[in-house]
């Protein structure tokens, strides 16, 4: 054995027999990591080799290394997306991603790209949109989902088609209204397809069950979740022009998803509803279009004064913030519950999601007794110890960014159930996802919270920045290569 690790031309070489064993791992079907160690312990020693070694196959093996390197990243990658989406619906905080990859300017695009595309491989290993149907065949395209802790909720996804045909089209979310489910799901589809906002595609749902009548419960909360995550990567949905709207339940429900979920959509459309306003805090709809109709006498639960209150608050803060609430409040004439419902999705659609709005407001509030753990590019890092039964159990965050200076404001609030008393923060942290749309890479970043500066310096550009914020988010808008964090 002694002579297989000489240079001795009757023995075997060094050379020989490394090379010999490289060719054999590289056939062989071992795990990544174990591959990895053991070619790069035999690279070892056919570098350390005295033979005349031929540098092509030395490159070559450190070829195969580095090769192996990177499938044990994107392996790692890939198994962080899929825990990400199995545990979505328990997480409440942003999970980290361990690595230290730092990334140059020039190569931010390049590697977004290639994240965004093991995002899309990773879903639809797990699972796709069903195929398009036209509306002329909707009735044989009854698809269905099942919940966690609820009965499944079946739904209808078809195309309307119009005199263009974009390969990216509007999605319109349609909630029905609380009669019978089987009436209100018919009369729900019904009215999508003729609703005049062509070309569109459709997502009409029906209620999993009757004695839950809630569009916004937590097991419906995870299907609006992964209609987003699976609508972002379809090749057919333009991930900027997505809508909620609804009548009656479903106006209430597209109200209070329309807040909650704001980020995600370009407008919401609820129609002969009329929450509360503590149950869809108007700030949130800064940056997306609001519709809101209803009958001038619809005096049932109070819809009509309800929505007379939000007119005059969105009215308020349209003046006070010109270009940031942007809405469309009517109470139409001689209407009691029944209205005119065709003039909502005509003037939703035309208003296009702001992707990287300089100015977000988010009342982070609970919703069936959940809160997010991210909205815009904001990420939740540590629970601010609250629950929704609490008498402050909201927090306000008012986010300015200004690119020109590099400098981000930052202000934050405890907020009462009912929105008329905040006191200061004394537990919680949150993670700014920051982008070159928000500040310059090249400069110092300034950021001012609640009054004082907490961060002067250069951010770092990492790779697991990128790879939280997809798997956060599931936007192909929103993967961001920098991210400083603050404590409240």
């Amino acid at each position: 054995m002694e002579c297989l690790f000489t240079s001795n031309s009757s023995c075997l070489s060094r050379f020989t027999i490394v090379s010999y064993l490289i060719n054999i791992i590289k056939c062989m079907q071992i795990k990544s990591a174990l591959r990895l160690l053991v070619l790069t312990f035999l690279f070892s020693m056919l570098s350390c080799s005295s033979d005349d070694v031929n540098p092509e196959i030395k490159d070559d093996v450190k070829d195969e290394i580095d090769e192996n390197i990177k499938d044990e990243s994107e392996e790692n990658i890939k198994s962080y997306f899929k825990a990400r989406i199995s545990n979505s619906n328990r997480e409440n905080v942003l999970i980290s991603y361990k690595s230290d990859t730092e990334l140059e300017a020039n190569n931010v695009q390049s590697t977004k790209e290639k994240i965004w595309n093991t995002w899309k491989e990773v879903n639809n290993e797990i699972e796709e949109l069903p195929a398009l149907s036209s509306k002329t065949t909707v009735n044989t395209q009854l698809r269905s989902w099942d919940l966690i802790d609820e009965d499944p909720m079946p739904f209808y996804l078809f195309v309307k088609k119009g005199q263009t045909s974009p390969q990216r089209k509007p999605l319109l979310i349609n909630l029905h209204g609380s009669g019978p489910k089987s009436s209100e799901f018919s009369t729900a589809l019904s009215l999508s397809k003729v609703y005049a906002d062509a070309p569109s595609v459709y997502f009409v749902p029906q209620i999993p069950n009757e004695r839950r009548y809630r569009w916004w419960f937590q097991p419906v909360q995870n299907a609006w979740e992964k209609l987003f995550r699976l609508a972002m990567i379809s090749d057919e949905i333009d991930p900027n022009k997505i809508y909620v709207l609804g009548i009656s339940e479903g106006g209430y429900g597209s109200q209070r998803l329309g807040a909650y979920y704001a980020d995600y959509l370009a407008g919401a459309g609820p129609m002969a509803g009329g929450e509360p306003l503590k149950n869809a805090p108007p700030l949130n709809y800064r940056n997306i279009a609001f519709s809101f109709h209803t009958g001038e006498y619809d005096t049932g639960f109070g819809r009509n004064k309800l929505t007379a209150l939000a007119s005059a608050t969105f009215d308020s803060l349209a003046t006070k913030y010109p270009g940031d609430f942007i809405h469309n409040i009517v109470l139409q004439k001689d209407r009691g519950h029944g209205i005119d419902y065709t003039l909502t999705t005509p003037w939703l659609v035309a208003h296009k999601r702001r992707v990287s709005p300089k100015h977000i407001s988010w009342v982070y509030f609970p919703m069936h007794g959940r809160y997010r753990k991210g909205f815009y590019n904001v990420a939740i890092d540590k629970l601010p110890g609250m629950k929704e039964e609490n008498e402050f159990n909201r927090i306000v965050f008012d986010i300015q960014y200004n690119k020109q200076d590099n400098t981000v404001v930052i202000d934050s609030l405890l907020m009462s159930d009912d929105m008329s008393r905040t006191k200061e923060m004394s537990e919680g942290q949150v993670s700014l996802f920051l982008d070159d749309s928000y500040i310059d890479y090249s400069k110092p970043v300034k950021v001012i919270y609640n009054g004082k500066v907490v961060h002067n310096e250069m951010l770092r550009l990492k790779e697991e920045n990128l790879i939280e914020s997809c798997a956060l988010f599931g936007d192909p808008n929103r993967l961001y290569p920098a991210k400083l964090s603050i404590v409240l």
